[in-house]
Parts: structure tokens; sequence; C-alpha cells
């Protein structure tokens, strides 16, 4: 930054605006475009060429609306630093997802914060709940309309979450009728994909016993290409997004035969 008439001046130099953007991708693993060019006062065009820059260095790499970290032991993300992040987009997304329920239904819910904020807007329907995430099932707990199963097994202390074979030997005991789930991210040709494996098996356990699936993801997830394959995209039900979906990206993916729903 530079000082400017005895007072700091929030214009952020090339470098230092790049290094900058390169301790958050390290950070959160991915930043946005728009995220980006809003932080530091920038056009979006300026952003884009410092993330092609540090890509040509290797420093990251570019998807669709950012980037992502390239680390090769890169893990979860924590959940309580995942809560902040898009926290408003995960907000509208899950108080839609919440009106696709109906009474009588049996649902799951994935460790996501997407799916704790869903259960914050599940109000009097007597539905079934199972879920492998600590969080959700505190979400829930003590309300008499919601039975709430919680699926035990190999804790994953980031996420708040249980996996592992025993947690998937659980999950083929029952049926589901609709799986909320959400993803590190989704395209058209790579599908839906997670960072972690465990959670990416937990999440396929879930999809092979489920009637419908409902994806919860904002647009900043698209175009992003993780380590693990959960599911192709065209097996998706529904994708609950916000309006902030490109047209043409839209368009990619009602092509598959998804129901895409805007927030």
């Amino acid at each position: 930054m530079m000082i400017k008439h005895g007072q700091l001046d929030m214009t952020w130099v090339g470098n230092e605006r790049q290094a900058h953007i390169l301790k958050l991708v390290e950070e959160f693993g991915s930043v946005r475009v728009a995220d980006m060019s809003k932080k530091f006062n920038v056009t979006e065009e300026t952003i884009r060429r410092d993330l092609e820059r540090l890509e040509r260095e290797g420093l990251l790499k570019r998807v669709h609306g950012g980037a992502v970290s390239i680390k090769k032991n890169q893990t979860e993300i924590p959940f309580f630093r995942r809560q902040s992040i898009n926290i408003k987009e995960k907000q509208v997304i899950a108080q839609k997802a919440a009106t696709f329920i109906e009474n009588g239904d049996i649902i799951a819910l994935d460790a996501s914060t997407t799916s704790l904020q869903m259960a914050k807007y599940i109000q009097d329907k007597e539905i079934t709940v199972i879920t492998n995430s600590i969080a959700v099932t505190l979400e829930l707990a003590g309300r008499e309309e919601v039975t709430l199963i919680t699926i035990g097994g190999y804790l994953l202390d980031k996420s708040m979450s249980f996996v592992g074979i025993s947690a998937q030997k659980v999950i083929d005991d029952y049926h589901v009728d609709k799986f909320f789930f959400s993803c590190t991210g989704f395209d058209v040709q790579r599908g839906v994909s997670e960072a972690h494996e465990m959670q990416a098996q937990t999440k396929k356990k879930f999809i092979s016993i489920s009637d419908q699936l409902f994806l919860l993801a904002d647009h900043s997830k698209y175009g992003t290409k993780s380590l693990i394959r959960v599911a192709d995209l065209e097996d998706v039900d529904y994708l609950i997004t916000d309006d902030k979906m490109s047209v043409n990206d839209m368009r990619s993916i009602r092509s598959l035969g998804i129901n895409v729903v805007l927030a």
C-alpha cells in the first residue's frame, strides 16, 4: 500500500495484490474474481490478469470465475472457516431448498455448511432426517416434529462429520426420498467432485440409497474440478444455486435434463 497525504491509501500495487491473493487462495482453498475485485478496488479484468500471472508461475490454478489451490496435500477447509465463505449465497440457497421438503419425507443432509443453513429453515414439517453432520444434528436436536438419525463412524474434526466404512454400512440400511448435498465443485464434463476422499465416499453411499438428488451449490463452484468424483452431473435431479449463475452455464446444465432452480 502507498502513503498519501499522511494517510494510508488502500490502492494495492500489482505485486503486493498478487501476493495477498495467493495468500487467500492458500488459506481458503479458492477465491472468486468478483470478490477480489471488490476487496482490492480494481476491475475484474485486472484480477484475471493477476490470476493468469500466478498460474503461469505455477502458484495456483484458474477455474471458471476464480482460482483454486494446487497444493497436492490440500484437505478439507475447516468447518467454522467454511461457514463464512459466501454465506449470503448459502442462506438463500438453503432457504429455497427447504421449500422442497414435504410432510412425511425421509431426507438426508450431508456435512456441508449449506446443509447446516438448510436445517435452520426446516420448520413445522414432520419428517425423518438422516445425517452424518454433528452441526446439523445439534441444530435439529429437540425438534419434536423431526425424527433424527445420526450416522456414526470415523470422526473428521475439521468438517465435524462422521465418515468411513462403518458409516457407509449404516447408511446402507436406510432408504431416502431426497438427498440434499453440496460439493467442492461441479462441472458438465467432470461432474460433482469433492476434495476429501472419505467425505466423497460417504456422499456416494447416500446417493445410492436416495430417490432424488438436490445439489446445493453457489455459482462460484461451477467449473471447479476437485480430486474425487462424487457423481455425474446428469445424475442430479435439481441444482439449487444463486442468481449469479451465467445464462450460458445454466443452458449447459439444463441440456443434461437437470432442473436448475435460482434462489
